[in-house]
């Protein structure tokens, strides 16, 4: 299970994208989200995002937090943690302080991980 937020869970978190949805372009958030649709070029958060089971997602991703249920597909820079849980996937390149990939989850690609990491990190969530 993924590092509680806030007061509840990623379990907890609203669905800013549902199942039936397909975007185009680039999101930005502030807020924990969840996202279950498709997605494709980019998508930029200062908080926690989880790619729901159902979601794919061809996309850089630029997060505080992400939790990885479905699939995603290009460059992820999750500042403080990227975690692949079971079901999830994830093809491309990570960076993050810390990832986790869970019994069940793929990776496939390369990563980098360390503090150094950081400060470059969340300029690239400003952006």
């Amino acid at each position: 299970m993924a590092t509680p937020i806030r007061s509840g869970s990623w379990q907890d978190v609203r669905v800013s994208l549902g199942p039936d949805a397909q975007v185009t372009g680039k999101l930005v958030f502030s807020v924990p989200t969840r996202i279950e649709g498709k997605l494709k070029g980019e998508l930029r958060a200062t908080d926690l995002v989880v790619i729901g089971a159902q979601a794919v997602v061809h996309a850089n991703v630029y997060v505080e937090k992400l939790v990885v249920l479905g699939e995603i597909r290009g460059h992820v820079t999750g500042v403080s943690r990227v975690e692949i849980a079971a079901g999830g996937r994830v093809f491309g390149e990570i960076e993050t302080r810390t990832l986790v990939v869970r019994e069940g989850g793929t990776f496939e690609g390369r990563s980098r991980m360390g503090l150094s990491l950081v400060p470059s990190a969340r300029e690239a969530i400003g952006r």
